[in-house]
């Protein structure tokens, strides 16, 4: 698919606007006020779900392009829609383990050459899988185009992935190598699994991988939830 209709909204974003605003801040910003940032001609609440999802998208994978800019220069720019802030790395020899609920990084004193303390070095190897998930579903612009105006409400709601994605709910399996099952521990597992060894910084047939991996695991983390749910509400009835 071509990648035009992405370039051109990517365009339209004010990023110089987001970067200076966010180069600003002292506290943590919601997605809503780098909406209206990157969007100043736009009236964001009056947008129909598909234009807010592309407008969503496009914010986003620029954030997580800046996020890997600002790393380079010693700053983590923590990505959340509720919680978006930039702050400084801990020093050499402080746990960078970062508390989403806090929005802080741990930051006590540690003498391994990963800076992470032993509390806290168990716990960051699927985290930073789950971060890692979350950061190239956005990076992948093919998921830009997931949606159409038929599919958006539906998607908001939590059933376009039933409805319009059954074939890839069954091709998902084989992506990650699994036999069908609603284990999500398991998914998870497997996932990881393949992560590590699919790294996208691994090289681009590594990245041409780990996207086709990355979307079949989230659609069945989205997908077996709301299958339980619709079978527990069917027992009910």
């Amino acid at each position: 698919m071509s990648n035009n209709q992405f370039e051109s909204h990517m365009d339209q974003l004010k990023k110089s606007d987001i970067y200076s605003y966010i180069t600003s801040l002292k506290k943590p910003c919601y997605e809503s006020t780098l909406l209206r940032i990157a969007y100043p001609d736009t009236d964001i609440p009056q947008c129909n779900t598909l234009e807010l999802y592309q407008h969503h998208f496009i914010l986003f994978n620029y954030l997580y392009r800046l996020q890997k800019e600002f790393a380079q220069k010693g700053k983590y720019l923590h990505v959340h829609f509720m919680r978006t802030q930039l702050l400084n790395y801990p020093k050499t020899g402080h746990c960078r383990f970062f508390d989403d609920v806090n929005n802080r990084f741990c930051n006590e004193n540690c003498e391994s050459d990963d800076n992470y303390c032993e509390f806290h070095r168990e716990k960051v190897g699927d985290k930073e899988i789950d971060a890692l998930s979350i950061r190239y579903f956005y990076l992948d612009t093919e998921n830009y185009y997931k949606l159409d105006e038929n599919t958006a409400e539906l998607f908001v709601k939590g059933t376009w992935e039933i409805l319009g994605n059954y074939k890839n709910f069954k091709e998902s399996f084989k992506i990650l190598k699994i036999s069908e099952t609603n284990d999500l521990e398991y998914i998870k597992k497997n996932f990881r699994k393949l992560a590590k060894e699919y790294h996208p910084d691994h090289g681009a047939e590594s990245a041409e991988k780990f996207f086709k991996i990355n979307n079949a695991y989230r659609l069945l983390m989205k997908i077996i939830p709301l299958m339980k749910m619709e079978k527990k509400n069917k027992a009910k009835n």
